[in-house]
Parts: structure tokens; sequence; C-alpha cells
């Protein structure tokens, strides 16, 4: 989401989904800042306020990622990588790649968490 629009989304009523609790520890301009929007946008919570401007910046971070122009599971299906999820020996798949592997085995993980919680 660009950043311009994070200001029509405030405007909409707060929306809640599935969320891991983390501390943050901002410098008191930064703090202020926040509180300043929530000033602005009352009906947005400051907590929805730093996800969003934290999903716009990462979102902007893993698109400037170098990487060759393959995909996991592209790079999976060419035969690049071996039966772990790992590059061959001497294939450089790049930043990007490696951040979109993490990426899913930690969703995998959460994943895999859920099933476990449910069957107990």
């Amino acid at each position: 989401m660009a950043i311009k629009n994070l200001l029509k989304t405030w405007a909409l009523p707060d929306r809640t989904q599935d969320r891991q609790q983390l501390t943050l520890r901002l410098n008191y301009d930064l703090y202020a800042k926040l509180h300043a929007l929530k000033a602005v946008y009352p009906n947005r919570p400051v907590n929805d306020m730093i996800n969003d401007i934290l999903k716009s910046g990462l979102d902007e971070i893993i698109e400037a990622l170098p990487s060759r122009s393959l995909s996991v599971e592209e790079a999976d299906c060419e035969g690049f990588l071996d039966g772990y999820g790992k590059p061959l020996e001497g294939i450089a798949m790049g930043p990007r790649i490696d951040f979109e592997q993490a990426y899913k085995n930690i969703l995998e993980a959460k994943s895999e968490e859920k099933t476990n919680e449910e069957a107990a």
C-alpha cells in the first residue's frame, strides 16, 4: 500500500486481523508524531498506524532487494533448489529469493503451529 493511501485507509473503521505482539522502543519524536496522527485520525488505533507504516516501508525495501528474476517457486520448478528449499551449489539466488524463502518458512511454521493447536 502506498503511503498516500494510508490516509484514506485510516479514515475507515478499525479492522482486526491475526496479530503477533511486538514491543518497540521509539524515540520521543516518533512517539509524538504517531499520537499527533492519532489526533487527526481518532478512529484508527496507533498500533494499526504503526502496522500500516511498517508494511508500506517493508514492501518498498523488499521491492528494492536485488535478486535474479526467479521467484522461489520458479527456481524450484526449474530445478535450482534442493529438496530442502536451498539453492543448489553454484546458484546465486540473491537477497530477495532468500527473503522469500525465509518468509515462506515462517508462514509454514505458523500454519503448522495452528494445525497442532487445533488437533489438541
